[in-house]
């Protein structure tokens, strides 16, 4: 096969095939509305028949565009939710690009997101705590959105209000009868994991009753959040503590725990009783089904991507943030202490 037969076709080439000039092409391609319909329908075939493919190299040096935006996650590893996100971009008409680091290379994955001219940045980083100008001067002018309760910034973030939360679950547990209500959490240095730990002692604390035992594990991961729970439960039994109700940072430290009480002959509810967070698909399947609030993470995704897009096509875009409200979903892993 000649080598002439092995070259991808250019816009030069298509050009010529169609019968129009390159200019033509190039706003055909860029769907620029000074474009006769009947020509462009022409150059489109064409481009279909000889298999043309665009250059987005050369795209992007001319545009300074990419019509990709990135997914920045940092100091978790979930990898199952987020990349959900995508759906909603590409249905924009973006790619989504996914990467994950942590804060000793945050700004090195940005100084990166720049030299790949991405359009945009939705960002989840759970642990991040830093000014928005700082943020913005490392972002370098690329729009960004944050999926993080993050009630210190003035940029747009999109969260859900984890006071309001933990006060769904411990609430619960109180209106049960349950005074020794002791709590699994991960990494106090996490956003979420401090107001749900704060609001857990200051709610205890205004209903008169002593906070019961706590303990603090790692949930950056499903296998460790699993871990923490199962820690936790022995850590506590192995001290002594006296509690007939837990509260998990979330669904899989639950599932953890759960482990460990049976190993322990103890039940779940009968003489323990459990509320987690977030509703994971786990929830319902493990036995007893759990307890626990319920964060619509498609819809947070959503809105998110939704607000980013807005930013990208308008320079005049006004940042915003946006507070969920969550629901606790009751099912059988808690119930008045025996």
């Amino acid at each position: 096969m000649s080598k002439h037969r092995d070259k991808r076709p250019t816009i030069r080439d298509v050009a010529r095939e169609a019968g129009v000039s390159y200019g033509t092409v190039s706003r055909v391609m860029n769907s620029h509305p000074e474009v006769a319909p009947d020509t462009r329908v022409r150059v489109q075939r064409v481009m279909e028949k000889m298999g043309f493919q665009r250059n987005l190299g050369a795209r992007m040096l001319t545009t300074n565009q990419s019509n990709i935006i990135e997914v920045i996650v940092m100091d978790v590893h979930f990898g199952l939710v987020l990349p959900r996100m995508g759906q909603f971009i590409n249905a924009a008409g973006y790619s989504t690009l996914y990467s994950e680091c942590t804060l000793e290379n945050f700004a090195d994955t940005l100084n990166t997101a720049a030299a790949r001219l991405v359009d945009g940045i939705l960002l989840y980083a759970p642990k991040l705590q830093i000014p928005d100008d700082e943020l913005l001067a490392m972002c370098h002018g690329i729009p960004i959105v944050r999926r993080d309760y993050v009630l210190d910034s003035k940029l747009t973030w999109v969260g859900y209000n984890q006071e309001h939360a933990t006060r769904l679950a411990v609430q619960h547990l109180i209106d049960l009868g349950h005074q020794r209500i002791a709590e699994i959490t991960g990494s106090l240095n996490f956003i979420n994991p401090r107001w749900r730990h704060d609001t857990w002692f200051k709610m205890l604390e205004s209903h008169g009753l002593e906070p019961g035992p706590t303990y603090t594990g790692d949930y950056s991961t499903f296998d460790k959040a699993m871990k923490t729970g199962y820690d936790g439960i022995y850590e506590f039994l192995k001290r002594g503590e006296s509690f007939t109700a837990i509260m998990t940072v979330n669904d899989y430290v639950a599932a953890g725990a759960l482990s460990a009480l049976h190993n322990h002959g103890l039940r779940v509810p009968d003489d323990v009783s459990i509320v987690s967070f977030d509703d994971d698909a786990i929830a319902s399947y493990l036995i007893p089904p759990l307890t626990t609030v319920y964060f619509d993470f498609d819809v947070q995704n959503k809105l998110a991507s939704q607000f980013l897009l807005e930013q990208i096509n308008d320079p005049d875009y006004k940042h915003h943030q946006h507070v969920l409200i969550p629901d606790l979903i009751i099912r059988q892993s808690a119930q008045a202490p025996g």
